[in-house]
């Protein structure tokens, strides 16, 4: 059993798909897939079931990951810290770092990441800024920050990478993620297994901070009742209406308890949700890498 391996089967969980994972780990989908097969021979189990509309982990794979998830991120956290162990003279790199936000996934881990970082850097001061996702690009340009984060839809995010000139900055995914719709545990909804088309059409439905996705192809994606990332409202939402909220996995899993409230899939292939973060820069500055790699160590 090989860290890479199980880095693989975590990326599958959340792409649902030998190819993008693969492409995401600049593997061939052949040499992925013998990857898996090996660990499959190793631990004889079967690990993944495939579908025509793509692969999934079975119960097996499910608890292996269970107990392997925290170990990659201790893992990467020690990566990072031996890092920032041995860069000398830090402080000469920068003084400032600007930080452009439009993810809830980043709001959650950033103030953890910034203490570890100040550690470490206690000399350099460092703001936040909330953002929109439609000025992100356009920030890029005037190259008006040292980095964002963001959380956006594969589909919009690619139409603006093809729309840019992608040699003028870097971006990085974090997390690949999917959509997932959230109710109430009140709510009739909570009883079905999966969320329709139908039953978004037909309630009040919200956004947690993600390009809105369209809605059995009416162009009336943006007619939703809130979007933004103000947790508190989505809370309240839920509490007194009969409201679908629709939001990335990782942040239901962290911010709603499954007490008061359930997530459900979506009817048909939802689209991929990106945690990301772009360097206005092509070369990015060594030290906001450093925090980039707190951050990503912690989600």
């Amino acid at each position: 059993m090989r860290l890479e391996q199980l880095r693989y089967l975590s990326d599958i969980q959340y792409t649902n798909s030998i190819s993008k994972t693969a492409n995401r780990f600049f593997l061939s989908q052949q040499s992925l897939s013998n990857n898996i097969r090996q660990l499959e021979k190793e631990l004889n189990v079967v690990l993944l079931e495939r579908s025509p509309f793509g692969v999934s982990l079975t119960k097996e794979a499910r608890e292996l990951l269970a107990l392997s998830d925290p170990f990659i991120k201790q893992y990467d956290d020690l990566q990072n810290q031996f890092a920032l162990q041995r860069e000398e003279s830090p402080d000469e790199f920068v003084k400032h770092i600007r930080i452009y936000c439009s993810s809830v996934l980043s709001t959650l881990v950033l103030p953890k990441a910034i203490a570890l970082f100040k550690k470490r850097y206690p000399h350099t001061r460092i703001s936040v800024k909330e953002i929109s996702y439609r000025d992100t690009f356009s920030f890029v340009e005037k190259k008006a920050c040292d980095i964002i984060f963001l959380s956006i839809n594969e589909e919009y995010f690619l139409e603006q990478l093809a729309q840019h000139d992608v040699s003028t900055f870097h971006y990085n995914i974090m997390l690949t993620d999917r959509m997932v719709a959230c109710v109430s545990a009140q709510s009739p909804l909570a009883q079905k297994e999966i969320i329709e088309q139908s039953d978004i059409a037909s309630h009040l439905f919200t956004y947690l901070n993600i390009v809105p996705l369209k809605k059995n192809n009416a162009n009336d994606s943006n007619l939703a009742l809130y979007n933004s990332h103000n947790i508190e409202f989505h809370l309240r939402a839920l509490q007194e209406m009969d409201v679908i909220s629709l939001m990335p996995r990782y942040v239901y899993t962290n911010l709603f308890d499954s007490k008061h409230y359930v997530s459900k899939f979506l009817e048909g292939a939802q689209q991929t949700i990106y945690h990301a973060t772009i360097y206005p820069d092509k070369t990015p500055n060594p030290i906001v890498k450093e925090l980039v790699n707190i951050v990503t160590s912690l989600i």
